[in-house]
C-alpha cells in the first residue's frame, strides 16, 4: 500500500472520529429526528447560539439561532423583540405542550446559560413544529443592582439631612424599651405578692358575680318585671303627694306595715 493511500485512509478515519465525537458531546445527530420551536423575548440574559435546551434537567436540544424581530407582535399585542430558535429531539417533544414554561436558567453561579423547560400537561395542546412561543424573561440583575445602589443613596441622604432627628429617636426608642422593662419587671414582681395575688382574686370572683347578675337582667324575667314596673310608676304618675298620703292615713295602710 502506497504512502499516499495510508495517509488518506488516516485522514479519512481522522474525520469520522470527530464526527463521532461532536455526536457525543450533542453538537450535532446524525439519526435522531429534532423538531424546532420559536421562542419569544425580550431579554436573553446571555444566552448565546449552542447554547443547551434542558427538559426537566435533561438535555434533549440546543439554541439553533438568535434573531432580532423589532417589528413582531404576538398574538395578544405584546411586543417581543428577540426570537430565539431551538432544536429539540423526538424523545422529548412530546412532553412539551402549550403550558409548558421557557426560562433562561445558569448552571451553578458562574457556569453557561441554557434554557429550560418545564413540562406540559396531558390536557394541554402539542406544539407543531417551527411554533412561536412566549418565553420567560430572566430577571435584569444589572437593574436590580442599579437600582439598589440608587436606593441606598437616598436613605444616606435621608439620614444625613435628618441626623438629629434620627438620633433623637433612637434615644426614645431606647428610652421607651428600657422603661417597659422595668415595667415588665414591677409587675412581675407584684404578681408575686400574696396580697396583690388574693385581691387579683377577688376582683375576679366580683366580675363572676356582676357577670351573673348581669345575665339574670337579660332574661325574660327580668324584662317582664321591667315593664310591670314601669306601668306601676305610669299609673302613680298623676297622683300628687297630698292624694297619697291621704290615701296611706285614710286607708290605715301605714299602720297595717308597721
Amino acid at each position: 500500500m502506497k504512502v499516499e493511500t495510508k495517509v488518506g485512509l488516516l485522514a479519512i478515519f481522522s474525520l469520522v472520529l470527530v464526527f463521532v465525537f461532536a455526536s457525543m458531546m450533542g453538537l450535532f445527530s446524525f439519526f435522531s429526528k429534532t423538531h424546532e420551536l420559536n421562542v419569544m423575548y425580550n431579554y436573553a440574559g446571555g444566552l448565546e447560539e449552542g447554547s443547551p435546551v434542558r427538559v426537566m434537567g435533561i438535555k434533549v436540544g440546543k439554541v439553533k439561532k438568535i434573531n432580532f424581530t423589532p417589528e413582531y407582535k404576538s398574538p395578544n399585542g405584546e411586543e417581543v423583540k428577540l426570537k430565539v430558535t431551538i432544536v429539540v429531539e423526538e424523545k422529548a417533544w412530546r412532553s412539551l405542550r402549550k403550558d409548558s414554561k421557557f426560562f433562561i436558567n445558569l448552571a451553578g453561579v458562574i457556569g453557561e446559560k441554557f434554557l429550560e423547560i418545564s413540562a406540559g400537561s396531558l390536557d394541554s395542546a402539542e406544539f407543531q413544529s417551527g411554533d412561536y412561543v412566549r418565553g420567560e424573561d430572566p430577571p435584569r440583575i444589572d437593574q436590580l443592582i442599579s437600582q439598589g445602589y440608587g436606593l441606598a443613596g437616598k436613605i444616606i441622604e435621608i439620614v444625613n439631612k435628618n441626623e438629629g432627628s434620627v438620633t433623637s429617636m433612637i434615644t426614645q426608642m431606647d428610652r421607651l424599651v428600657t422603661n417597659f422593662n422595668k415595667t415588665l419587671a414591677l409587675l412581675d414582681k407584684t404578681t408575686q405578692n400574696k396580697d396583690v395575688a388574693k385581691l387579683m382574686d377577688n376582683v375576679m370572683k366580683i366580675s363572676d358575680d356582676m357577670a351573673y347578675l348581669t345575665g339574670g337582667l337579660r332574661s325574660k324575667k327580668a324584662e317582664d318585671s321591667y315593664q310591670l314596673l314601669h306601668k306601676l310608676l305610669f299609673r302613680l304618675e298623676p297622683l300628687d303627694s297630698a292624694a297619697i298620703k291621704k290615701f296611706f292615713q285614710d286607708e290605715g295602710v301605714r299602720a297595717r306595715i308597721l
